[in-house]
């Protein structure tokens, strides 16, 4: 299936979730995230914040166990206004936060620590679809490909969705960029290795 018809099928998907349904995959998600973070060690993690109102999944929960790692820095993005391109703020309890126009909360650039890609050791990354070789459907921006190329070759690119893969996306081109791992309610699949199995 091609990605225009997945983005449409999985927002879909999304969108009938009830609220339990929603609640009881964000605690999987987080339970699986939990095992995998323990076991990796990385120093700097970018994380995407959940878009206000649309059923994304609840990152702030993973943030929230990460915190408990005491030498660990939590980046997250701001898209500058007028293109689509991110730009990395530390994030900390004390962050300013301000919503965009697509009412995703961003690290308020005036008085936040700015960070480059290439001091990233992992980016949790947002998706509507991913297929069994880790390749990703997107919101259709592009925003998180241009940026994972921006990213040094060993940065740990980590997919989280509520949902299994599908067989395989038909229209990948240039720019896609494949997944190391994705997190989901039932498993942690493993990207790096080539049956994909869960770790």
């Amino acid at each position: 299936m091609n990605k225009s018809l997945l983005r449409s099928e999985f927002l879909q998907k999304r969108k009938e979730l009830s609220d339990k349904e929603i609640e009881d995959k964000n605690e999987a998600i987080l339970k699986n995230s939990k095992h995998f973070f323990e076991t990796i060690g990385i120093k700097t993690i970018h994380i995407f914040l959940p878009q206000l109102g649309k059923s994304e999944i609840d990152t702030w929960r993973i943030i929230s166990f990460l915190r408990s790692f005491d030498q660990l820095k939590i980046i997250s993005p701001r898209v500058i206004p007028g293109t689509r391109e991110m730009e990395h703020y530390l994030l900390t309890s004390e962050t300013i936060l301000r919503n965009n126009q697509w009412k995703i909360p961003e690290p308020d650039p005036e008085t936040s620590l700015k960070v480059l890609p290439s001091d990233i050791d992992a980016v949790l990354i947002p998706l509507l679809a991913f297929d069994k070789k880790g390749f990703r459907v997107g919101y259709g921006g592009g925003y998180y490909d241009r940026f994972l190329a921006q990213c040094k070759p060993t940065a740990l690119k980590i997919g989280v969705s509520f949902f299994e893969p599908v067989e395989e996306i038909s229209d990948l081109d240039a720019y896609d960029v494949p997944m190391d791992f994705c997190i989901t309610p039932s498993s942690i699949l493993n990207f790096t290795n080539t049956d994909s199995a869960p770790i």
